[in-house]
Order: C-alpha cells, then sequence, then structure tokens
C-alpha cells in the first residue's frame, strides 16, 4: 500500500476529503508515524525479540555520503581520525539495531555497528582489525572508526533500518546503485507489515474521530447541550 493510499482512505473513513476538510493530508501523516511506532514496538514485546519482529516490510534502505573529520563535537581529541555521515540521521526506531553495510553489500568490508560507549575501546585487538566499527553519534551523526587507515576510502553507507520518522528517511532513498531515488513520500511505499494496516488505520481514525466532536458548552443553562450543539456543527 502507498502513503497515499493510506492516508487518503482514513480521509475518506473521515468523510473530510473535500476542500474544506478541517484534517490535513500533513496531520493524518503525523498520526500515521505516530501508531506505526506503536504497533511495530507492541509487536516487539509481543515477540519478546527484535530480531522476530523485524519484518523486511518495515525497514527502509537509505545511502549517506561519508567525510572524513578530526573528532566527534563535545569529546576530547583522540588523535584519530574518523569518517562522519554528511548528513544526520533519521531518528531509528528503539530497539531495532539497523544494518549497515557499503553501497554493494556484495562487497565484502565489514562494518560492525556499536554502542556510543564502546565504540571508544574499539581496535585494540590485531585478529579484528580489518573491521570498521560505527556507532551514532550525540548529534545524530554516524562515525567510523577501524585500524585499518584504508577504511577512509570509503565514500558513501548504505543503511537499512526501521526509522520512527519514515518520511525523512525518504529523503535519502536510493537505488541498488547507491544512486538518489528521492521521491514525494506520498508515492513511497507505506514501511508496515500488511496485517497491521487495519489497526493502525482505526487508531488514527478513532483518535480524529474523538476531537472532531469535542464541542464545548458554552450554554450556562445546567443542561447537557453537547448532542445537539455536535449534530449542529455537521
Amino acid at each position: 500500500m502507498l502513503v497515499k493510499e493510506l492516508v487518503y482512505s482514513i480521509l475518506d473513513l473521515l468523510k473530510t476529503s473535500s476542500d474544506d476538510a478541517f484534517y490535513t493530508e500533513d496531520h493524518v501523516l503525523f498520526l500515521v508515524k505516530k501508531y506505526r511506532s506503536f504497533l511495530i514496538k507492541k509487536e516487539q514485546d509481543k515477540e519478546k525479540s527484535s530480531s522476530d519482529i523485524a519484518s523486511e516490510f518495515e525497514y527502509q534502505q537509505i545511502c549517506l555520503d561519508l567525510e572524513e573529520v578530526s573528532a566527534i563535537d563535545g569529546r576530547p581529541c583522540t588523535g584519530g581520525n574518523y569518517l562522519r555521515t554528511t548528513n544526520t540521521i533519521p531518528r531509528i526506531l528503539e530497539g531495532i539495531q539497523p544494518r549497515i553495510y557499503p553501497v554493494d553489500y556484495y562487497q565484502g568490508t565489514n562494518i560492525s555497528y556499536v554502542s556510543r560507549d564502546k565504540m571508544r575501546f574499539v581496535g585494540s585487538n590485531p585478529y579484528l582489525k580489518n573491521i570498521i566499527y560505527i556507532s551514532l553519534g550525540p548529534d545524530l551523526h554516524f562515525y567510523l572508526t577501524s585500524s585499518n587507515p584504508q577504511f577512509r576510502y570509503l565514500k558513501k553507507l548504505r543503511v537499512s533500518a526501521i526509522f520512527e520518522d519514515f518520511d525523512l528517511a525518504a529523503d535519502y532513498l536510493c537505488d541498488d546503485s547507491g544512486q538518489s531515488a528521492v521521491c514525494d513520500v506520498l508515492d513511497e511505499e507505506f514501511p508496515i507489515r500488511d496485517y497491521l494496516v487495519a489497526p493502525l488505520i482505526e487508531l488514527v481514525v478513532k483518535e480524529l474521530t474523538g476531537s472532531l466532536y469535542k464541542v464545548e458548552d458554552t450554554k450556562n443553562n445546567a443542561a447537557d447541550n453537547l448532542p445537539q450543539q455536535a449534530v449542529g456543527q455537521q
């Protein structure tokens, strides 16, 4: 299902798809993102393992350019250089580890994702000197380091992850060759497994419908006038 098909389905259910609609596509998209994350996390808790619930339908693949930097902002100088993504990373869903590799997946370069704390201690094992380590910095950039200086020739990364803001991730979508494939997010496939679409629509419609009929009772006559006022606004 395309993102626009999901959004317009919700607007149709709300009967607000005309030009004078109270809710806009952006409003619906905001709630769609919110409840998508909620449902994925709920499945994650149910299965007790992120690897069991991480459906390929929920992953997005993005490409990010790299640049060489001397140190991470806010950290003491370590004397070594890093590679850093030129752009910040769309927020990744908590509990889901990203998959990171060169643009050519079969290139054979080993890139290991580690926590920011562990990143400070990697590179001392001589048997792992060819591994490239990557972590997410406090500034929401990816940083890469390795004992092998050849890692600095890496120019671009491919990242496969479940992003909370899937619309922001759409700005970095790429094709198999690593070239930009950016287009209108509404024309993209909605990144969620099929059986979660129906409960997602139900949750969004329920929230919007609940706010649609919250009419203020302004008549100070000790009577409940809300039903009449709600009817009068339809």
